[in-house]
């Protein structure tokens, strides 16, 4: 968590200060002159980094003494669109956006002790996309509004984690294979910079956190594991975004 938190942090002071650049550089079109006003509907597209904590909890101690299997980091391209509406009283903007974005993200571990106790145990984990439905609140000055956001988050996952027997079938070994969309909460910042009546431009981070899912294998039976013992697996997955986005905003 406290590496999420960092990392949207930063993201954050790398947005402020392009939109600090940005604000620097003037002249400005006559079309987004200092009363800009936020109010409207608008689409967009979105580019940037995914950067993803997956994570297991072995709960009946299927994978006891391989606990390199319980975390990996990914790292990917979300690539994707967003829609959404603005409100604005005075400095104050608030509305709703949804966006949905394709991720690049997979991690791969096999134990580099093969064939230790003729096991070697292997995990990955695969972020497919993640969509979000999300309240915004900013506070705008002149054409640039600084804003947070927070929400509902869904994402599509896919977790396997396997025992990989020497000596014995791959079925007579702890076998996990998951694949499902899940809910969970997204919270993040960003600011939106208008450089012409229609168009805004934004540099946003974005941290989200999905709900655990569980895996069970029943053993057929083994020297090793028991006929029909039952064991557990939970697979955890959260991931920051920090991107740019380009809005098209339809006239009032």
């Amino acid at each position: 968590m406290r590496h999420a938190f960092t990392t949207v942090t930063l993201g954050l002071a790398l947005a402020l200060s392009a939109a600090e650049t940005a604000l620097s550089d003037g002249p400005y079109p006559p079309s987004a002159a200092a009363r800009y006003n936020w109010t409207g509907f608008y689409v967009g597209a979105t580019a940037g980094y995914a950067d993803g904590d997956h994570g297991s909890d072995d709960l009946a101690g299927a994978f006891l003494g391989y606990p390199d299997l319980a975390y990996g980091q990914s790292r990917g391209f979300a690539g994707g669109g967003t829609l959404g509406v603005n409100r604005q009283s005075g400095s104050l903007v608030y509305g709703l956006e949804a966006d949905i974005s394709w991720l690049t993200n997979e991690t791969n571990f096999v134990d580099p002790n093969a064939g230790i106790n003729n096991f070697y145990p292997s995990t990955t984990n695969r972020l497919n996309f993640l969509g979000t439905v999300r309240g915004r609140l900013g506070l705008a000055v002149d054409n640039t509004m600084i804003y947070g956001t927070a929400g509902y988050a869904y994402g599509g996952v896919e977790n396997t984690a396997r025992y990989n027997s020497l000596l014995f079938p791959t079925n007579n070994t702890p076998n996990f294979d998951v694949k499902s969309t899940r809910s969970g909460w997204v919270v993040g910042g960003g600011v939106e910079h208008a450089f012409a009546i229609n168009w805004t431009l934004k540099g946003e981070a974005l941290y989200a956190e999905l709900e655990p899912k569980d895996a069970v294998w029943i053993s057929p039976g083994s020297q090793v594991f028991p006929a029909n013992a039952s064991y557990h697996e939970k697979f955890n997955t959260s991931v920051t975004i920090i991107r740019a986005g380009l809005n098209y905003k339809f006239s009032q």
